[in-house]
This record gives C-alpha cells, sequence and structure tokens, in this order.
C-alpha cells in the first residue's frame, strides 16, 4: 500500500511542474472540465465521475463504471510594481513579472455503482497550490547596484489528494463520504542583504508533509421539478513544512512572541447547491465558505473567511454539450498593514502569496464519441483587483515602499471519458 501511494505521487509530481495557480484563496475552484467550465459548480449538478471530487453523494448518480482522467494547463499573470528597490541606496521602484507561469495539474476519477444502491471510487487530481517566482528581479529594470529586487523570492505550495469515496442511496436521497490522504510541498526562498555587503541566499530546498481528512455529502431530488439539493463539508486538514514558514519569517523579523510556526492547514470548507435540470437543460448553482480565518498558517498571515458564489448552465444537443459559468470570492488577504511587522507581512503575502483573483469566466463544450468514448474541454479566465499595500521598513533595514500587485489567470482543462 505504502509502495501505491509513493507511485502514484511521483507520478503526480512528475506531471505538475511549478505550482503557481491559485484561484479561490489557493484552492483551484474546480478540478475537473465539467466542473471548471460551469464555474466550479459541483455541490448539486452531477457531473460524471468527476463528482468524486466535488461531492460524494453524487456519485450513486452514475451507472456502471465511469473513469476519466485529463488535467489543466493554468497559466498566471502576477504583475507587482513598487515605489522603491528594496535596499536603502535603492530609490528606484521594482516592476516585474512572475516567472511561475506553466503548470500541469493532473486530475484521475473512477467510479463504479454496484447495482444496490451503493457507489464506490476513487480520485487523484491537483487540488490547490500557489506559488511565485521573482528570481530574475535583481538583474533588470536599472536597480541601483547592491539590490536585489523583490528579494528574488521565490515561492511553491503544492496540494495534491487522494480519496476514496463511499456513498448510498435510497429513493430520492443520497450520502456519501470520503477518507482523504493529501500530500504537500512547499518551498520559499529569497535574497537577503548582509549588513556588512553583498546578499545571502535564504532556504531550505522543498519541504514535504502527508495529512488525513475526510468530506462529507448529501443529496435529495425533486424528480416532480427537477431539482436537486445537496450539501457538502471538507474537514481542514494539517499541514506543516519544516523550516519553511518559520525560516522565512524569522529573516523579516518575527521572533519570540511573534515566531510563526511551519503548521498550514488547509481549512475546512462546507457548501450548499440547487441544480435544475429539464430536458436539455441545466442551472446549478453553489455557495461555499472556505474558512481560512481560523486556519493555523493562514490566520496568522491575516486571511479571512471565504464565500465562494458559483454559477453554471448547461445545454445538450444530441452528443454535444455545451456550458458556460461564473465564479466569484472576495480576496480573503483583507489586512493592509501599516507599521511595524505589518509591513513585512504585507510583502510575505502580497509578493510571495498573491492569492488575490475574485472574478473566474468560464465556457467549455463536451462530446460523446459513442456510448462508451466522451471527452470535455474547459477554458477559464480570471480576473483580480489592483491591490496595492505599504511594505514600509522591513526586518532587515530595507524598504520596497507602496507596492502594488495584480494577478490574472488563464486555464485549459480536457478530460478523457470512458464509460462500461
Amino acid at each position: 500500500m505504502k509502495r501505491s501511494i509513493k507511485l502514484a505521487v511521483a507520478a503526480a509530481v512528475a506531471l505538475t511542474s511549478t505550482a503557481a495557480f491559485a484561484t479561490n484563496g489557493d484552492n483551484l475552484i474546480a478540478t475537473g472540465a465539467k466542473s471548471l467550465s460551469m464555474g466550479g459548480t459541483g455541490v448539486a449538478h452531477y457531473n460524471g465521475s468527476e463528482s468524486a471530487t466535488s461531492n460524494p453523494a453524487l456519485i450513486t448518480k452514475g451507472k456502471g463504471t465511469q473513469f476519466s482522467f485529463g488535467g489543466t494547463y493554468f497559466t498566471p499573470d502576477v504583475h507587482v510594481e513598487t515605489t522603491k528597490g528594496n535596499t536603502a541606496n535603492a530609490a528606484t521602484g521594482t516592476s516585474a513579472d512572475s516567472d511561475a507561469k506553466h503548470n500541469i495539474i493532473p486530475f484521475v476519477t473512477a467510479t463504479t455503482n454496484l447495482d444496490n444502491g451503493f457507489a464506490v471510487g476513487v480520485s487523484m487530481y491537483g487540488s490547490a497550490g500557489m506559488g511565485t517566482d521573482w528570481r530574475d528581479t535583481g538583474k533588470e529594470n536599472n536597480i541601483s547596484a547592491g539590490t536585489v529586487g523583490l528579494y528574488s523570492m521565490r515561492s511553491n505550495l503544492m496540494l495534491l489528494k487522494f480519496s476514496v469515496p463511499v456513498a448510498y442511496s435510497q429513493d430520492d436521497w443520497s450520502v456519501g463520504a470520503a477518507p482523504v490522504i493529501m500530500y504537500g510541498s512547499l518551498d520559499m526562498s529569497f535574497n537577503m542583504n548582509n549588513a556588512v555587503g553583498g546578499t545571502r541566499d535564504v532556504g531550505n530546498g522543498s519541504s514535504s508533509d502527508i495529512g488525513l481528512g475526510y468530506e462529507l455529502g448529501a443529496s435529495y431530488a425533486f424528480p416532480s421539478v427537477g431539482v436537486t439539493l445537496a450539501t457538502r463539508y471538507q474537514s481542514a486538514i494539517m499541514m506543516e513544512y519544516k523550516d519553511q514558514i518559520s525560516t522565512s519569517a524569522t529573516e523579516f523579523g518575527f521572533t519570540g512572541v511573534n515566531a510563526f510556526s511551519d503548521k498550514l492547514e488547509q481549512p475546512a470548507e462546507y457548501g450548499v447547491g440547487i441544480d435544475w435540470t429539464s430536458g436539455d437543460v441545466s442551472l446549478t448553482a453553489d455557495v461555499k465558505k472556505i474558512q481560512w480565518g481560523s486556519a493555523e498558517g493562514y490566520k496568522q498571515f491575516g486571511w479571512i473567511d471565504q464565500n465562494v458564489y458559483a454559477l453554471g448552465a448547461e445545454y445538450r444537443m444530441d452528443k454535444l454539450a455545451l456550458r458556460l459559468g461564473y465564479n466569484y470570492a472576495k480576496n480573503p488577504i483583507q489586512a493592509k498593514y501599516g507599521s511595524g511587522l505589518g509591513w513585512p507581512m504585507n510583502a510575505l503575502n502580497h509578493v510571495m502569496f498573491p492569492a488575490i483573483t475574485e472574478k473566474h469566466y468560464t465556457i467549455g463544450a463536451g462530446y460523446e464519441f459513442s456510448k462508451n468514448i466522451g471527452a470535455d474541454i474547459a477554458f477559464m479566465y480570471a480576473t483580480s483587483p489592483k491591490v496595492t499595500v505599504d511594505t514600509g521598513t522591513t526586518g532587515s533595514g530595507a524598504s520596497m515602499g507602496e507596492l502594488t500587485v495584480t494577478n490574472d489567470q488563464k486555464a485549459v482543462s480536457a478530460n478523457l471519458n470512458y464509460k462500461f
């Protein structure tokens, strides 16, 4: 069993490049192409075997065995401007784009209806991640000698989930549960200025951890009106990345009672959904809450709970299905500190982890080549507000002045589906 998990992790990591994606906080709005094309909905709308990742209760709606595999190409455009360089002799600010632009996120699910009310499944997929790469910022923009731009910061958080959903249905209701194994990897590194001149590298390579959690779901259908109501809960999962957060925070002045641990807990999440299907048309909506404000690590960085609103529509024409959607969640990094250790907090949040994207527009299609084989494709374009914070004087005596960041994103997702 351990060998199988290690092989699965190795395969997923091999398919995943630098994890610079971030949508609802650092959570992807969706993991499969059907859900992505419909704004990340899926709490109440059945998406084939994809539902193993969005609501375990819905997998009883499938017949026979269904298998989907594919992935998402994700490209964020993170742009930062500062009014100063980050050393005392740098009066010129930095204008730069993060180099962490190309990401492949894997997705595999399978479900089987046992024809006795029970259905089971298995899934492996990239669920969340975030990061930036500013290592070239000291080599451009005519910054004064001795500076390193945005501290040549680099961050890379990658999260993969493995779940085994089990569901039971009777009459018009169904319930489901899924134990979850999460694999996470975090790498934080940068340059700091020495008191005697020059710079030094700060970082310990990447650290990884495995955490355990669970997901619960329930749904109830009203066949006479074509409506399904559903709910889903995802537990928090505690992760700890040795010598990552604590080392970085210490260098920026967070010591003693202000010191950070290396814990970064993926937050609990709960939501409700409604789906209306009539003939060839489906309309669906989800409302979810992501509890960043009570998650270890995120709450220390000043993140707050996030409400996610998602809408989706599907129109089916024989073998072709057309889909579109919209997803909105307000930037969870609402704190804009104004003095003391708040200044480097602003820098760490908005240079290393700029999870500020809010609006997501999605569109996609599916096609059934035969009764056994089909494919889905989805496109997403997401925008962020322009966020400006004061970075003031950091723990090293440096300053980047006023910092402005944006994080717009594009994604293409595709699944190949097989039924038997």
